[in-house]
């Protein structure tokens, strides 16, 4: 302990203020400069904004849900499963532009209303002519797809909130990123002025003079 002092800290035990001491626990670090409050700001703004992102991806996930299932309420109620029969035989499966194309044959069913339709149809490879298939048609007999099953609607839903979550967030990124690097040119020019001036003091060099010679 120095003479009329106070005693030094034995291990582990920190220094007490004074009341001399004018800091108090709340006051900010004075060795945390302006652009280390920058960077919280803006990386504390980029965890906001991926939230935010995520939330508003699962909103829109949602909302796809929803017109989805309104869109498949609405096929079944104008879409119908019947029964045809082939009157060719299918045709050879055939590779276009679009990918595979399914064999086809001509076939003659009956519309909702009772009145008979004739056309081309999808069928299973080598349907023999009279066989009889099952297809999707509207309302007024017309050939099409069958209603969207729900598991197409859950990965268009979740693939579409998942699209829109990883945009806002790779924004959010882009402009943190953008604004953190030049939040760090700034502090590197900064830091290079400050040596500029602290360094020769800091290593007791004198500036040369202009026109000296070292001898």
């Amino acid at each position: 302990m120095p003479d009329g002092g106070t005693p030094a800290p034995g291990p582990g035990r920190p220094w007490h203020r004074g009341p001399e001491d004018p800091r108090t626990d709340t006051e900010a670090n004075p060795l945390r400069r302006p652009c280390d409050r920058t960077r919280a700001r803006w990386r504390a703004g980029l965890v906001l904004a991926v939230v935010a992102a995520v939330v508003c991806g699962v909103f829109a996930a949602q909302a796809l849900w929803q017109g989805g299932e309104r869109s498949a309420r609405e096929d079944a109620r104008h879409r119908h499963e019947t029964a045809a029969v082939t009157l060719s035989r299918a045709t050879d499966p055939l590779t276009g532009y679009a990918g595979p194309r399914p064999a086809m044959a001509d076939a003659s069913w009956r519309a909702p209303d009772g009145s008979p339709r004739t056309g081309r149809v999808d069928v299973p490879p080598r349907t023999p002519r009279g066989d009889t298939v099952t297809i999707w048609v509207d309302d007024t007999g017309a050939v099409t797809r069958a209603p969207r099953a729900a598991a197409e609607g859950i990965v268009v839903a979740v693939g579409g909130g998942t699209l829109l979550a990883a945009l806002l967030s790779c924004t959010a990124v882009g402009v943190v990123g953008a604004r953190l690097r030049r939040v760090e040119r700034h502090t590197i020019e900064e830091w290079e002025r400050e040596w500029t001036r602290v360094e020769p003091l800091w290593t007791h060099r004198r500036p040369t003079e202009p026109g000296s010679e070292d001898v």
